[in-house]
């Protein structure tokens, strides 16, 4: 032992002050690289197999009437809206300090799920410069999905509101951007911070991004389901193969 402590004495005489500052700050480096590793938002992976569903179809009215009169009838359709898509259901996961190959050292399982689903065209987010979103960034994509600011189910007249709860997208808080509150059991909800499934857009280096504050089992747009998140995105209503989708989380309190 006192040969080991002559020896450690030598050596760090040896590395001198520089030295030692050099090692001290790379291990300080290596130990923050397993804490920072889930700071930002991470790519999700998804569980089994995605259900789809297009919506009903609807038969159309019909009656016979005898010639030689005038039918007055006023028809209603809520048509499917091809310019958008939903996706909802449920997100598990745990707390781990890990390195870059998924070997963990320790894990924590979550007994429930707080923290935003992040949803974009771009598969490649670092989540490095995040904003707001502003009209630039929704009609950047207006143009990429064949709409306008001025149409009744653009992006701009869905995420209607500026009104949503606080949260923070890795260290960066975030307020006052572009929000919608979607439905609950079928019914409309009021748009604002207390609504139990708020979509909030946002600007992340350039590219638009949905995300969708998540909820712990709760009742979603059916009377019959519960779901952990609810989001919709914008699509090209032309385009039957539609865009990819990349689905990122963040998982906190």
């Amino acid at each position: 032992m006192s040969d080991f402590k002559m020896d450690f004495k030598s050596w760090m005489g040896g590395m001198g002050i520089k030295g030692f500052s050099a090692l001290l700050a790379l291990v300080l480096i290596f130990a923050a690289s397993f804490y920072f590793v889930n700071a930002v938002p991470q790519g999700a992976s998804v569980q089994g197999t995605p259900s789809v569903d297009a919506g009903p179809t609807k038969s159309p009215y019909g009656r016979n009437d005898s010639g030689g009169r005038i039918i007055t009838a006023n028809f209603n359709l809520e048509q499917q809206n091809g310019g958008w898509k939903a996706y909802v259901g449920n997100v598990s996961g745990s707390y781990v300090l890990q390195n870059a190959v998924n070997e963990s050292i320790y894990e924590w399982p979550l007994s429930s799920v707080a923290g935003e689903l992040y949803v974009s065209r771009d598969g490649s987010l670092t989540f490095g410069s995040v904003t707001c979103a502003n009209q630039a960034t929704m009609d950047a994509d207006h143009v990429i999905l064949g709409m306008a600011a001025s149409n009744d189910d653009s992006i701009n007249k869905t995420f209607n509101s500026t009104t949503h709860t606080p949260f923070n997208v890795g260290t960066t808080p975030l307020s006052g951007c572009p929000s919608t509150a979607l439905w609950v059991n079928d019914t409309v909800q009021t748009q604002g911070a207390s609504a139990t499934w708020q979509e909030v857009l946002l600007n992340v280096s350039g590219s638009l991004v949905y995300a969708s504050i998540l909820n712990n089992d709760r009742s979603g747009f059916t009377n019959t389901t519960t779901y952990d998140f609810q989001a919709i995105v914008a699509e090209n209503r032309t385009d039957s193969a539609g865009h990819t989708y990349y689905f990122y989380l963040e998982l906190g309190t």
